[in-house]
């Protein structure tokens, strides 16, 4: 049975996820294959030679059933406060979040699910060892956040998110420092970031 990590460090992860349409099987940035089904030399930093992977990209263009999404401002802010609402309300100790135009990124600690939440989760949980708490809770502060878009009529066409968000776990304080730091910073570059010490911060461009 799935459960804590042992190598996340206090059962701390640092989650990464994207919009619909805009991570794709075959991107020149790197990308994972459904539970790892074909192993995919490199990620954002190191990505794999470019081209070799084109053909399988185009055929994913090809393959989505609604345009890319790219969020606005207000859906940022939106989307951002509603998932910390969420979290909060199902116990989950959230360092930091960061919702950009087409992705996010979310450093937080997970209870350990139920008995009752793993019967409904059931369906959902990848049986491969992997602990299925922060998928669990992350999936339905993404739910939370699709449903207040669309309540205050921001929700694009398009489904909201991707699929199979990626949860790294922490290894130590330090790296939960620099982890922090990194989405803190993501202000920068248009994000609106939520800090456990700071509150709600706009984007600084």
């Amino acid at each position: 049975m799935s459960g804590p990590n042992p190598n996340a460090w206090n059962n701390w992860y640092h989650g990464v996820g994207s919009t619909y349409g805009t991570w794709l099987r075959g991107d020149r940035r790197g990308f994972r294959t459904f539970r790892h089904r074909a192993h995919v030399d490199g990620d954002y930093r190191n990505p794999p030679p470019p081209g070799v992977f084109e053909p399988v990209f185009e055929e994913s263009k090809r393959n989505l059933r609604y345009p890319p999404v790219a969020l606005s401002t207000e859906q940022r802010r939106v989307a951002c406060e509603a998932m910390i609402d969420k979290l909060t309300r199902d116990a989950v100790e959230v360092i930091a979040l960061a919702v950009m135009s087409n992705h996010w990124h979310l450093l937080a600690r997970y209870p350990q699910l139920t008995d009752e939440q793993r019967r409904r989760a059931s369906k959902s949980i990848i049986h491969d060892g992997r602990d299925p708490a922060p998928r669990y809770f992350t999936g339905r502060a993404r739910a939370h956040a699709s449903f207040e878009l669309r309540e205050q009529s921001l929700k694009p066409a398009s489904p909201v998110w991707a699929k199979r968000p990626k949860f790294d776990p922490v290894r130590d304080r330090k790296h939960q420092l620099n982890i922090a730091r990194y989405i803190r910073n993501h202000r920068h570059q248009g994000g609106w970031v939520y800090h456990l010490r700071k509150g709600f911060l706009a984007p600084l461009s």
